[in-house]
C-alpha cells in the first residue's frame, strides 16, 4: 500500500479526454515519422512498459489506471521510482485514444529510443539481417527470436519494417529490449562489414542449390540473412549467392509446399544453431 500511495502521491491529476495534449501526443508515436524526430517509443500493455523500465530505457511519459496500479505492486514499485511529472492517471476512454490496441490493458508509455548505430556489437558470433521485410509482425517474431536463441544483433536492411512500431514491439515481446537493432541501407557495405568482423554470410533460400540447414555448421560466427515475404532476397543479395560470396541454406518441405514464411524460417534456422552451439559447449565442458 506504501508503493501505490507513493505512486499516487507523485502522479499528475488524472486525464479523461482523448483531445488532451499529453493523449494526442503519445498516439502521434504510431508514426515512424513522429517517432524518429521525437525519439520516443510507444509501448502499450503491462509486459511491454516494465520490460522496457526494466532494461533500463528512459520512460517520458507513462499512462496508467488507477485499478491496474491497485493490482500490481511491482508495478506501483517502479513507477514510484519514476521522476515527478512522468505518470499520470487516466481513464478508459483516455487510455483508449492513447493505444493502437482495441483492447488497451491499462497502461501506456513514451520511453526514449537507444541510440541509432550501423556499428555491429564487438565480437558478434552470431547476426540476424532482415532483408527488406515489410511486415512489422514478422520483423517481431524475428526479433524475438533472435533474442531467444542468442543473436548479438539484428540487422534491418533497407526498407524493413521498423521494428520499434507498436505492432512489432508487441510481436517481439520484449526481445527488442534485449538486444542491438543495426540499420543499414546497402547490402554491398554490410556484406563488407559481415566479412570484416569474420562472419559467414548464410542466406535463407528455398533454391534447389540450397545446403540443407540440417547438414550446415552453425557453430562458427555466422551472419543470416532472410528475405521479403513477397519476393524473398534482394537481388543483391542474390547476386552474391551466385557469385559464391554468400552461401544458400534451405529447409526441406514435403511435397507440395516450397517454402515458410519468413518469420517461422528464421525460427527455424537460428533454433538449429542454437542447437548446435549447446552441444559444443557441452562436448568442450
Amino acid at each position: 500500500m506504501l508503493a501505490l500511495a507513493a505512486c499516487l502521491a507523485s502522479a499528475r491529476p488524472v486525464i479523461t479526454s482523448g483531445k488532451n495534449p499529453v493523449v494526442k501526443a503519445l498516439r502521434r508515436l504510431e508514426s515512424r515519422r513522429h517517432r524518429e524526430r521525437d525519439g520516443l517509443l510507444l509501448l502499450e500493455g503491462l509486459r511491454l512498459v516494465t520490460d522496457a523500465l526494466d532494461a533500463g530505457f528512459c520512460a517520458e511519459t507513462v499512462l496508467v489506471a488507477e485499478a491496474l496500479l491497485a493490482q500490481q505492486p511491482g508495478l506501483q514499485r517502479v513507477l514510484a521510482a519514476l521522476p515527478a511529472g512522468v505518470v499520470s492517471l487516466a481513464d478508459e476512454a483516455a487510455l483508449a485514444a492513447a493505444c493502437t490496441t482495441v483492447s488497451p490493458q491499462g497502461i501506456v508509455a513514451a520511453v526514449r529510443m537507444p541510440e541509432r548505430t550501423g556499428a555491429l556489437p564487438d565480437a558478434a558470433s552470431l547476426v540476424l539481417v532482415l532483408d527488406n521485410l515489410s511486415d512489422p509482425g514478422n520483423v517481431g517474431t524475428l526479433v524475438r527470436g533472435a533474442a531467444g536463441f542468442g543473436c548479438d544483433a539484428v540487422v534491418a536492411l533497407g526498407a524493413c519494417a521498423d521494428a520499434w512500431s507498436p505492432k512489432a514491439l508487441r510481436s517481439a515481446m520484449g526481445g527488442t529490449f534485449r538486444l542491438p537493432i543495426v540499420p543499414a541501407q546497402e547490402w554491398a557495405q554490410l556484406r563488407a562489414q559481415l566479412q570484416r568482423a569474420g562472419l559467414r554470410v548464410l542466406a535463407a533460400d528455398g533454391g534447389v542449390a540450397a545446403s540443407d540447414y540440417a547438414a550446415v555448421d552453425w557453430r562458427a560466427p555466422l551472419a543470416v540473412v532472410i528475405g521479403s515475404e513477397a519476393t524473398g532476397l534482394s537481388e543483391a543479395v542474390r547476386a552474391d549467392l551466385a557469385a559464391g560470396s554468400v552461401c544458400a541454406v534451405g529447409i526441406p518441405m514435403a511435397a507440395g509446399l516450397d517454402s515458410l514464411n519468413a518469420a517461422m524460417a528464421g525460427t527455424v534456422l537460428l533454433s538449429e544453431c542454437a542447437r548446435q552451439r549447446r552441444g559444443n559447449t557441452a562436448r568442450s565442458g
